[in-house]
């Protein structure tokens, strides 16, 4: 039970500065849009498995740290990267680019998913 929905809560979305980049300050939590919620939500209930986001919010500094965009939706808190339990980041990113084709920021990558809830649609590809 979450406390964002059904199956998710805040703590999920957090900063990892503070555990794993201990040498940087500790940041404010800024919570996620109920529309990246809700975007995940539905990956979850589609696949009817456990959704684990890796990276929600990050802090300037932290997105620096692990070499994100400059201009990172994760800094505004509107983005997350997740893996879904027994099911490839492929068969995952297809859903999406189904599900949203004309919205939201898609990033595939190897082991895990990106989806962000910016305005307009954006797509990109770092499988090798």
């Amino acid at each position: 039970m979450g406390n964002l929905s059904k199956n998710f809560s805040l703590h999920e979305f957090r900063c990892n500065c503070h555990w794993k980049a201990p040498h940087l300050p500790r940041c404010e939590q800024i919570p996620p849009p109920k529309e990246l919620v809700d975007a995940l939500q539905d990956v979850r209930d589609h696949f009817g498995k456990p959704v684990t986001v890796h990276s929600g919010h990050r802090c300037p500094p932290y997105n620096a740290y692990v070499g994100g965009a400059s201009a990172s939706q994760h800094m505004k808190a509107t983005a997350g990267d997740f893996t879904v339990e027994g099911v490839s980041p492929n068969t995952v990113q297809e859903y999406l680019l189904k599900r949203y084709a004309d919205t939201k920021g898609i990033g595939r990558y190897n082991t895990f998913t990106h989806i962000d809830v910016r305005k307009g649609k954006a797509r990109w590809d770092y499988r090798r």
